[in-house]
């Protein structure tokens, strides 16, 4: 079963913080509240239970009043005085419907509809949680990426003044110090691009959370959120989505019940007094009367209903049995793409970026003792560089494949209050 935990809102956050942000058990609560997309699903859950009330109401009983014996024509007998008081009855009764084998299906159909609105709501919120967490990995990923092309662009202009000093001394060429300040340049450039680039994935992050995100402002924070554990359920079959077509199987056959049960017609009762003027033919002058009037099911008898509901029964019986056939395939697919991107990143750090960073640190010591070639340190710099940055892209990866086989596995979420009892 779901780890759930039912929360109660606070006051409305004034944004996202992602530098104190602990992962979905907070996130999730904010996504439901402030998500824009989420919007619709809480109003279709409050429907839903709306629509279970009703299902529970007592049909109204009818109140009917009359006036009989009109006189028309001649009198009987002739010669009465103020017929039109002494000849008329009045009659006052209720009626009220009987239905037969109608209400306890209807309440198990509203019952599943709403279990199936809730759990479709529950999906909703399970995904764009998802969605969220992924934006955020963004961020991290782009602030990260920030922090290490500023530190490569110090280190660029420390060598591009370096190479000044050197060649005011005519230890080093002009040339080289117009290389190594282009490199100082391409930097800054790269830089640049790396910082709006954390403004798009931050404007990305407030569309999809409805509350404005504000960065880790921190490289370790960033990279902290980059390793986060992922959970996954226990059972596939805990999926929200999966147990929401459970239960709208249930509400569909709640519905082909009922519908079939129209063939058994509603019985109206009916009771009242009469109270009678014309008493001088011998009439009762006060008399009570019951009756029942029951319809005859020759023609519709829910036939179409019950087709239709059937349908959709075996319909939502196919679907979630395909659901649960390409899961294990889709995240087997995923967990073999994972295994190769942490391949990388273990080999990445164990053996590629110590290189790098070795032959940079000796070039440096090189190239300033006038032992080596400036370009041979800047193609080891950018390639150093480029290890860097490809390792952030994997860790941005990684996270992704992670978020991914949790949606496809499903994930433990705090469910809010409003769909606490889902389970």
């Amino acid at each position: 079963m779901w780890g759930v935990f039912t929360l109660v809102l606070l006051a409305q956050p004034a944004a996202l913080d992602l530098s104190v942000l602990d992962g979905a058990a907070s996130l999730s609560p904010m996504v439901w509240q402030f998500a824009p997309d989420l919007r619709e699903a809480r109003a279709e859950v409050g429907a839903a239970r709306g629509a279970v009330e009703r299902a529970r109401l007592l049909p109204n009983p009818g109140l009917d009043v009359g006036v009989g014996t009109i006189p028309v024509g001649p009198l009987n007998p002739p010669g009465l005085e103020a017929p039109l008081l002494n000849v008329p009855n009045l009659s006052i009764g209720l009626s009220f419907l009987l239905e037969v084998a109608k209400r306890g299906p209807r309440a198990e159909a509203a019952d599943a509809q709403v279990q199936a609105t809730a759990l479709s709501a529950l999906d909703r919120l399970r995904q764009r949680v998802l969605d969220v967490m992924a934006a955020i990995a963004d961020v991290a990923a782009a602030e990260v990426r920030v922090a290490t092309l500023t530190s490569l662009a110090e280190d660029a202009r420390k060598l591009a003044a370096l190479q000044r000093a050197r060649a005011e001394k005519g230890d080093a060429s002009v040339l080289d110090a117009d290389r190594a300040q282009l490199e100082q340049e391409a930097t800054r450039a790269a830089l640049g691009e790396a910082e709006e680039a954390v403004q798009q994935t931050l404007r990305a992050c407030t569309d999809l959370s409805g509350l404005p995100c504000l960065p880790f402002a921190a490289a370790p924070r960033a990279l902290a959120w980059l390793e986060l554990p992922v959970p996954v359920s226990a059972a596939l079959e805990e999926r929200p989505d999966v147990k929401g077509l459970d239960a709208a199987q249930a509400a569909a056959a709640a519905t082909a019940t009922l519908a079939a049960n129209r063939v058994l017609p509603d019985v109206t009762v009916h009771a009242g007094y009469v109270h009678d003027r014309f008493v001088i033919s011998g009439n009762q002058q006060n008399s009570l009367f019951v009756g029942v009037s029951v319809p005859l099911p020759m023609f519709d008898r829910g036939q179409p209903e019950a087709r239709a509901a059937e349908s959709l029964r075996r319909h939502l019986a196919a679907r979630r049995e395909r659901l649960v056939a390409l899961a294990p395939s889709q995240a087997e697919r995923l967990a073999g793409e994972l295994v190769a991107v942490e391949a990388r990143q273990q080999h990445l750090k164990a053996s590629s970026l110590p290189l790098a960073r070795s032959v940079v640190d000796r070039l440096e010591a090189a190239v300033s003792r006038g032992a080596a070639p400036l370009q041979e340190l800047l193609l080891a710099r950018r390639a150093w560089a480029e290890l860097v940055l490809m390792e952030n892209e994997l860790d941005r990866a990684s996270f992704r494949l992670r978020l991914e086989r949790a949606r496809v596995l499903g994930s433990p979420l705090v469910v809010p209050k409003e769909l606490a009892d889902v389970d």
